[in-house]
């Protein structure tokens, strides 16, 4: 890539960035979340950059489901000022520092903290994991059915993302070995030999909306895996990815769990008129307007609740 093309790659993304700034703040006119009655605890782990969008996620996902607990896990560059913001636009969140969910046989950082938290507060909770980056603007209607019947959920990368036993998630991850190979596929090649059920199972899903139903044993799995990993994969099981890994092993192997329909829920590129769940992961933010236009369309909604 020359010179002027990543020039012009860097004045198109800040243009974008800009104007979806710009329709991302009006959030900060709408009134406080209310608490739900839905029984689940949503979770979500959230960066100082990261305050305003994730006003927008939450409040467009809460219009549609809206749970009788919000907890978010404070990355350590969540400030004062943050805070008090998040706590006027939801009077009932329940702020936990990311120091708390830490365990010796994890990695430290990336989501490592909030996929640990989410595996404790399951013994007593349905958890469904929010990411910043997300938009609900239609109905979904499979997620309340995953919720209220206490199944699992995941978003995953195609049509019928299917749930594998461990040699034949090896079996599809083999081709994408190389010496440059990103850590999923390396992880996927080898959780089959570090001693795991024979029965246990494995999704290539997104960790960034998820739904995990109550589990008494969810952190020791968690633990166990981890612990595994990492006398296989030594230093790369520290590698940004590793997470991601971690939240599909334990979500297909949660109860029930499903993958939802694709690209009804899934990410911006792919999406359809009937997409009610979006997913603007990092490369596709501020490639082009999606980014801001959907979050207009999300914060329609928001202020439609606010004047009812």
């Amino acid at each position: 890539m020359s010179f002027f093309t990543r020039v012009i790659q860097r004045l198109k993304r800040d243009h974008f960035r800009a104007r979806y700034l710009k329709a991302a703040r009006k959030v900060l006119a709408t009134r406080p979340a209310t608490r739900g009655t839905l029984p689940f605890l949503l979770l979500s782990m959230v960066h100082s950059r990261d305050v305003v969008p994730y006003l927008v996620a939450l409040k467009s996902f809460i219009h549609f489901a809206n749970p009788e607990r919000i907890v978010v896990v404070c990355d350590p560059s969540i400030t004062d000022d943050d805070r008090a913001l998040l706590v006027r636009h939801v009077p009932h969140i329940e702020l936990r520092h990311a120091d708390e969910f830490t365990h010796p046989d994890m990695p430290r950082g990336g989501t490592w903290e909030r996929l640990f938290a989410i595996a404790g507060l399951a013994r007593e909770h349905y958890v469904v994991q929010l990411d910043a980056d997300t938009l609900t603007v239609q109905p979904i209607p499979e997620v309340l059915a995953a919720i209220q019947a206490g199944h699992g959920f995941v978003i995953g990368e195609a049509t019928d993302t299917p749930i594998r036993l461990l040699p034949a998630v090896r079996e599809n991850a083999l081709p994408w070995m190389a010496p440059d190979a990103h850590i999923q596929g390396i992880a996927e090649t080898e959780m089959v030999n570090v001693g795991l059920p024979q029965d246990a199972r494995y999704i290539r899903g997104c960790s960034g909306f998820t739904g995990f139903p109550r589990s008494a044993t969810m952190q020791d799995t968690m633990i166990d895996f981890s612990r595994r990993m990492n006398a296989k994969l030594g230093a790369n099981w520290k590698r940004w990815g590793t997470e991601q890994v971690t939240s599909n092993y334990l979500v297909s192997n949660a109860t029930g769990t499903r993958p939802l329909p694709f690209p009804k829920y899934g990410t911006p590129d792919l999406a359809t008129a009937d997409t009610a769940f979006f997913h603007f992961i990092g490369s596709m933010r501020f490639i082009d307007g999606k980014y801001e236009a959907t979050t207009r369309q999300a914060l329609g909604l928001i202020d439609v609740a606010r004047v009812n």
